[in-house]
């Protein structure tokens, strides 16, 4: 699950509200942490603890160190805990610790300095406390957040933030761990279970989230049971993306598939014999099971016409590249757009700096006000529903990094949306095969040389 400040705040004061008082949850943080630190017995260990509750997690960590036997200092360069909790811990754990004025060369550094309350850059003495740990040969582990990282947004961070080597993210991930600018402090991330109940509409997609069975048939099924499709796309000068999408939905499995294709397409045609062909100009049947439209194609050439059938068409329509305008919101059936951040800064009239430092925020609110699914595309692929609630991809695939991939992507929703009967997150499931499938090639073809067709191949293979 991924959580706000906000919302991480709000979990905390309901837990002491119902009994649960701060001390007890620095303590379970604590436990659940500290027997997932990477230290050897031999290793010296310097806490960083800052004033607020994060830094009373710190001196719950230094002190169960310290009775392991670590070799333990604790350093406080912004002064004394201002919680009653944390001081509570620091006046007991400081008996088992040694406590420094000045910081020393150190194998381990733990940074417990800030956690969800940071609010805007860091100012003051926290910057050379930050620059001095990112300076150190050693190795860092923060608890929650790196210090200096925002919660949130990466709208005013200004880049000086602890370099971690891995974050433990306390109840839930933090939004800024899944920004391509914060991302990379964040090292290595694990969650933490503290024994909080989940709340948030947020949550991370892993390679062990995909559904294998999208590979299964029935022994007894006919083709008409995995949905027919039609993929409209191409234009005079961009003829093969159409080619990559069609054959995307077919190796993801769709029963039937009409490609609509311009004229000037046709000596493609025999590229890929096993789809059915239409022209742009050839009016739509009303029994598709799911529509993709926008691969290669362009404003103009006929691109208004066609949208005046296909949105009068009560299937899902999956809306990518030259068809996603503001103009083409109005559907009877489920509506899911599929920008990348430069098409949906059209979109939106924002910026991609602005949409890039607040990923979630800004798809959230998109998805809700215009109550369409959006499949925000990125290092970290946001998968949000009309409700605004979503999923991150967290599958790396650097090979998607070429032209091609969004008509794969395209193919792949158009299966799954096509599919008959119940299936569960189709968005979600597209997003992560395509990923699972790069990366699977890229260990046979190295990223830089994949091409979007070697990616399709191996959609099978998964």
């Amino acid at each position: 699950m991924i959580y706000t400040a906000a919302e991480i705040k709000q979990i905390d004061q309901t837990a002491t509200q119902n009994g649960m008082p701060e001390s007890i949850l620095m303590e379970r943080a604590a436990s659940a942490i500290v027997p997932k630190l990477p230290i050897e017995s031999h290793s010296t260990i310097l806490v960083v603890c800052g004033t607020g509750n994060n830094g009373g997690d710190g001196w719950v960590v230094a002190r169960e160190l310290a009775v392991k036997g670590h070799e333990v200092s604790v350093w406080l360069p912004l002064g004394d805990s201002k919680s009653e909790a944390a001081s509570t811990h620091a006046a007991y754990a400081s008996s088992l610790v040694r406590v420094i004025e000045q910081p020393v060369a150190t194998d381990i550094v733990i940074d417990a300095l800030f956690g969800v309350g940071l609010s805007g850059p860091v100012t003051g003495k926290a910057r050379d406390v930050i620059e001095w740990v990112n300076q150190q040969m050693a190795t860092v582990l923060s608890i929650d957040l790196p210090s200096g990282i925002p919660s949130d947004h990466a709208l005013e961070f200004d880049g000086l933030a602890i370099q971690a080597t891995r974050t433990y993210c306390l109840h839930g991930y933090k939004r800024t761990a899944f920004l391509n600018r914060t991302s990379p402090y964040y090292g290595q991330i694990e969650r933490i279970d503290i024994g909080l109940p989940h709340t948030s509409g947020w949550s991370v997609l892993t390679e062990s989230d995909f559904n294998r069975s999208l590979l299964e048939r029935d022994r007894f099924s006919h083709k008409t049971d995995y949905g027919h499709g039609i993929l409209i796309g191409g234009s005079r000068h961009l003829l093969g993306a159409p080619f990559l999408g069609g054959r995307a939905a077919i190796r993801s499995g769709i029963g039937l598939l009409n490609l609509s294709v311009p004229r000037e397409a046709s000596p493609f045609i025999s590229t890929l014999p096993e789809a059915m062909y239409n022209q742009h100009t050839d009016v739509l049947e009303q029994s598709y099971d799911a529509i993709a439209i926008g691969p290669g194609m362009v404003e103009g050439e006929g691109m208004d016409t066609i949208w005046q059938q296909v949105k009068h068409q009560s299937c899902p329509i999956i809306v990518d590249a030259g068809a996603l305008s503001t103009r083409r919101f109005e559907t009877r059936g489920p509506l899911i757009l599929t920008p990348h951040p430069g098409e949906f800064s059209r979109l939106t009239n924002q910026s991609v700096e602005e949409i890039e430092g607040d990923r979630f925020a800004v798809a959230s609110e998109f998805a809700k006000q215009h109550r369409v699914h959006l499949i925000l595309k990125g290092t970290y692929t946001l998968i949000v529903t009309p409700d605004g609630k979503g999923a991150v991809n967290t599958v790396e695939a650097s090979a998607l990094a070429k032209g091609g991939s969004g008509d794969i992507l395209t193919g792949i929703l158009l299966a799954l949306w096509s599919r008959k009967g119940e299936l569960q997150s189709p968005s979600e499931q597209a997003v992560l095969w395509h990923a699972l499938a790069a990366k699977s090639i890229s260990r046979t073809i190295h990223p830089a040389s994949v091409l979007a067709s070697d990616v399709i191949e191996e959609l099978g293979r998964i």
